[in-house]
Parts: structure tokens; sequence; C-alpha cells
């Protein structure tokens, strides 16, 4: 699609992919593999700071069209599909694991023993499956009541904030076309909540970017030769400043490290023409077009197809680095095996929901709304978000 942000595709497909080894590696199998909690390690594959540049993201494509035209038919849109574009995929993803622990195919509590990871896989759907329960937890308790107790997807923890993000995103962006200053109360509530340690700062400093596109700023620094040099030091100082916190944590109590360095490893991925460049490629895309699916589906393989190979090798007494190397990369083979296919019924499944507004939201404008132009370009007719949440 041209005029289609494909960099916010890509970074988020490669968040994502870090978010599986980060499953796979440290929280699977760090216990018998040390190196995979190495300091090296800590800052290539975080699945906390992954998580944190999918909110910036969030925030982006939900505003970056809006930023450059204040079409507010586009916005209505998005506010109508965005609670069922997030729960319908959340739905089928619960399902599988519905169906995983209804077969039998359940095998995390042995693989926990195994691993000594009885305070994590261990504590999973400590629960018998039930249709109703995970109607309950798909539709209302992954918003407003997630915990292990209940969820079927414990990886979803992340849903309730970005449900409650975009609605505040949607709310600003409402209200700021009659705001004397709109950016300096945009940059006030990224200070206070990014002080009071909230993620909801990642949405605004995603907002703030698409506002920052639509101006020129990232154009502007990606045409300086300076700039191009200066991305390559700053991303070298982040992976420092990152990797040393995790050794002096006191330094950074009062403030999200997590969130600092996810807005500056984002605004750097935005202002280099190379970085641009990588994460708009064909595989970058790729994994951008999967990457919700993968998030979703990946738990599914961790209790099942890991869990099982994990019991399998300890059982014969080759549960040993190699094997376990080989555990992780036959997962993450399998995790994008699923997702494309998942990929593939999500958009069957959609195709209800993309015709929300057409049935709910009336054609007239209200009174000061400004008027959809009939020329508008294809960046204003398909926003971003609405392929890649």
């Amino acid at each position: 699609m041209k005029n289609r942000l494909q960099e916010i595709d890509g970074i988020r497909g490669w968040a994502a992919l870090v978010v599986l080894f980060f499953h796979l590696t440290n929280e699977t199998f760090g216990n018998l593999v040390p190196m995979f909690r190495s300091d090296f390690l800590y800052f290539l594959l975080n699945g906390g700071l992954a998580v944190t540049v999918f909110f910036i993201l969030s925030g982006d494509a939900l505003s970056s069209s809006f930023s450059k035209k204040a079409d507010f038919t586009l916005l209505d849109s998005l506010l109508v599909k965005r609670y069922f574009r997030l729960t319908i995929p959340i739905l089928l993803s619960c399902s599988i694991v519905y169906v995983l622990m209804w077969a039998g195919a359940n095998y995390s509590l042995a693989a926990a023993k195994i691993i000594h990871r009885e305070d994590w896989l261990g504590s999973f759907i400590l629960f018998e499956p039930n249709l109703v329960s995970l109607l309950h937890y798909s539709f209302y308790l992954v918003y407003a009541g997630h915990s292990n107790a209940v969820s079927y997807n414990p990886f979803l923890w992340t849903m309730s904030i970005e449900l409650v993000g975009s609605l505040l995103v949607f709310l600003y962006l409402y209200v700021s076309t009659r705001l004397k200053a709109p950016n300096n109360i945009l940059y006030g509530m990224i200070v206070f909540l990014l002080v009071a340690q909230s993620f909801y700062c990642l949405f605004f400093i995603g907002v703030l970017f698409a506002r920052y596109r639509a101006n020129g700023v990232f154009d502007r620094l990606r045409a300086s030769r300076i700039w191009s040099f200066t991305v390559i030091a700053l991303l070298i100082a982040i992976a420092i400043i990152y990797t040393f916190s995790k050794k002096y944590p006191h330094f950074w109590q009062y403030i999200n490290i997590n969130a600092v360095i996810a807005a500056a490893l984002v605004f750097c991925f935005y202002t280099s023409n190379w970085t641009v460049g990588f994460f708009s490629s064909k595989f970058s895309r790729f994994l951008g077009e999967i990457s919700f699916p993968l998030y979703l589906v990946h738990f599914g393989v961790i209790i099942s197809l890991t869990s099982f190979l994990t019991i399998k090798f300890s059982e014969l007494g080759t549960l040993d680095t190699p094997h376990i190397c080989l555990i992780i990369l036959i997962s993450i083979a399998a995790s994008i095996a699923a997702a494309v296919f998942f990929r593939r019924v999500e958009i069957f499944a959609l195709t209800p929901v993309n015709k929300l507004p057409t049935y709910l939201l009336s054609t007239r404008n209200p009174p000061g709304e400004l008027l959809p132009q009939e020329d508008a370009s294809p960046a204003l007719r398909h926003s971003p978000a609405e392929s890649i949440d």
C-alpha cells in the first residue's frame, strides 16, 4: 500500500520476535543456560523493553493519519472498531489454549519442574477449561481482571493497557484541535506520566512522534548527514546505558528506564535512513504482518510443543545446551508458522468488524467538524493502525 508507514510495521514485527525469543530463552531456559541472561542479551532480547516499544507504536499508528489532517470520520471509525479488533484475535488465541487444555496437550506443569520455573511456567492455567470462563476472560477479564488464576493466555496482561491507552489517545485527538497549545499539553502529559511511571506515557510519546512526522521533523533529520552519524553514536550509548541499568537499578528508581530507552530507540529508528530502510524491508514487513498473531499464539506453543520436547529430552538425559537451542529453534519455527495461519483466520474473522462504522456511524458531520475530502490520500483512507494492531 502506498503512503503506508511500513517502518512502524517492521519495528513492531521485530519487537514481537524479541518477545518470543525472551520467553523462550530468558524465561523458559534461563535457569538451565545462564548465558541466556547475560548482560549482552539483556539489551538485545529484553521482552519488557519490546512491550514498551509496542505501546509507543500503537500511539503513533492510531494518530498518524489524524496528525496529517484532522479527519474526525477516520477517528470515529477507529474508535468504533478498536475493542473488537483487539478482542476477536484474543478470543481466537485463547480458544487455541482451551483446545490444548481440553485435549491434554498442556505439558507446562511437568516441564516447569524440569527447568526449575515453577514460579513462572508452573503458575499458568492451573484451572479446568470451561467454555463460559473462556468467553468471560476473552471479552471482559482480559481487560478488567487479568490474573494467572483466570487467564487462558498470561502474556495478555498488556491488553488492558493497550485498550485504555488507545482510548486516551482518541480522547486527546478529539480535543486537540480545540486546544490553544496542544503540543505543550502533550509534553506536560508525557512528563507527568513518565514521572508517575505509568505505561500510558508511551502512547502519548507515540502521538508526539506522529506530530513530528506530520511536521516534517523526521524528514529533516534523515536528510542531515551529521545526524546519520549521530544516530549510530546514540544507539551505542543507549545499549551501554541500558546494560548498566541492570547493575545499578537504584539510579532509575524514580523513572521508568524502559520507557526512556524505548522512546530513544524508536526516535532513532524513525530518523535514520538505514534503519527506516531495514524496518521497511520485505522480511521486516512480513514480521510486521504477523506481529500481533505471533504475540498471541506463542504461549500455546510454549505450553505444548516446547514443554513436550523439554520433557522428552529430559527423559533421554540429553537436555543440554545444544538440545535446548534446538528446542528453541523448533519452537520459533512453529510459532511463526502458527502466526501465519492465525493471521489468515484473523483477517477473515475481522471482516465484519471492518464494516461496523458503516452500520453504526452517521454519514452526517457534527457541527464544526471538518468535512472529509473526496480525494483523500490512501494514507488518510487507510490508517496504519488498521492492520498492525
